[in-house]
């Protein structure tokens, strides 16, 4: 019985939990959707979460609405 245990667990290898930078592609991030000015203030209306990853995380979005652009911004640029 062990070693059919022992087997088993060979086949199955071994976890890994780690982030590869591959599947960083599949997360959102957070891009601009429409122009902004430098000043003008953040919305719904122009930033977006989008796919890839690779931009601010969408867990920011509400720390972001309402703040003023510090420079401008073009539409698809990340954040």
């Amino acid at each position: 019985m062990v070693k059919a245990v022992r087997d088993t667990e060979r086949l199955l290898g071994k976890v890994s939990y780690e982030v590869k930078k591959t599947s960083r592609q599949f997360t959102r991030s957070l891009y601009v959707s429409k122009d902004i000015k430098r000043g003008e203030i953040f919305s719904k209306e122009n930033i977006r979460s989008i796919r890839p990853g690779f931009g601010m995380h969408p867990k920011y979005f509400k720390n972001i609405l309402g703040k003023k652009a510090q420079k401008n911004y073009s539409r698809g640029e990340r954040l």
